[in-house]
């Protein structure tokens, strides 16, 4: 497969998972704000922080408030991670490589910009109605990623397209289970939460679509069993483990080599290392160092992997993502 292929499926499906967690991440937020109006009074801007925004925001204003964090997050083109600008990275990678993307995928992807485009165009940009508005994006989005699903062999271009895809979605599970962090101090996260801390914990859940699953196999609400869930469980499919794991799946099939049969170049022997530290790496160590340490460590070394794809698999290529 050629570099450019390669590299405009694997940054075509990572920005798909960029927009459906973010739509989920915004639309938790804002409910939250709603249903304890002071809460969030003076930490949008922790929203900013978590999702590693804050600087890019920080150059377009000089104040954060809930509406122009909301409209930064959703439709500000100034902002590289912005749900509307990622769409738009993904249709133009899709555009690209039409030719090697089932018919289905590409029209979806194209309308599905479209219809958002004209939201984007909207006076002051209002969302009528958020809920309703997020839950269009997260539905796209799954469509998108059920047709590659349903309709995409499993060829090398779906291997590229699961790699980016899981890379993604564990880099932001990670940033929203980091939310809880800059909302209250590390003392307390080893300490009985308060019922504030609690809808935190609960908003935290609910942004990975994890809440339901939680309480199907823990009893309690405790950060603890939280953390157990979003970072170690190999089966929940937003958990760090089981993406880190699904993506190192994906990274071995490209190359043919097997994990059991050591690594093949340096991308390989960075996500392997990293799933099996994870796979030794007890809740209570996690607890010990730290939760935003070890998150924020985890995110380093994520997007050291991705460095190590690109130098792998696509640095011929000479476009810019």
């Amino acid at each position: 497969m050629l570099s450019r292929v390669a590299n405009s499926i694997y940054w075509m499906n990572r920005y798909i998972e960029r927009v459906e967690n973010y739509a989920r991440f915004m639309s938790v937020n804002i409910n939250l704000s709603y249903d304890v109006p002071g809460l969030f009074a003076d930490k949008w801007d922790s929203i900013l922080t978590s999702t590693g925004d804050y600087e890019s925001f920080r150059m377009c204003y000089d104040r954060a408030d809930k509406d122009k964090i909301v409209d930064f997050m959703t439709f500000d083109l100034r902002n590289p991670n912005s749900m509307f600008r990622s769409l738009g990275e993904a249709r133009e990678n899709a555009r690209t490589i039409r030719e090697t993307l089932p018919k289905e995928v590409w029209e979806h992807l194209n309308s599905f910009y479209l219809e958002v485009k004209t939201f984007s165009e909207k006076k002051d940009r209002e969302i009528d109605n958020s809920n309703d508005f997020y839950e269009y994006i997260k539905k796209g989005c799954q469509l998108f990623f059920g047709m590659m699903d349903a309709t995409y062999t499993r060829n090398e271009g779906y291997q590229f397209a699961s790699l980016g895809k899981f890379l993604e979605r564990a880099d932001k599970t990670s940033r929203f289970l980091d939310i809880r962090y800059f909302q209250f101090d590390a003392a307390s996260e080893i300490k009985t939460p308060t019922p504030q801390e609690l809808l935190i914990w609960s908003a935290v859940l609910k942004s990975v679509s994890a809440l339901n699953m939680y309480r199907q196999q823990y009893k309690t609400l405790k950060p603890q069993f939280i953390i157990e869930l979003l970072i170690k469980d190999r089966d929940f499919p937003r958990a760090i483990c089981y993406c880190i794991k699904k993506a190192e799946y994906a990274l071995y099939r490209i190359s043919g080599y097997r994990p059991q049969d050591s690594y093949s170049n340096s991308a390989e022997k960075e996500i392997s290392k990293l799933k099996c530290d994870i796979d030794f790496t007890e809740t209570s160590d996690i607890l010990s160092k730290g939760i935003h340490k070890y998150l924020d460590e985890f995110q380093t070394r994520n997007n050291r992997i991705d460095l190590e794809i690109f130098k792998t698999y696509f640095e011929l290529e000479s476009t810019k993502q």
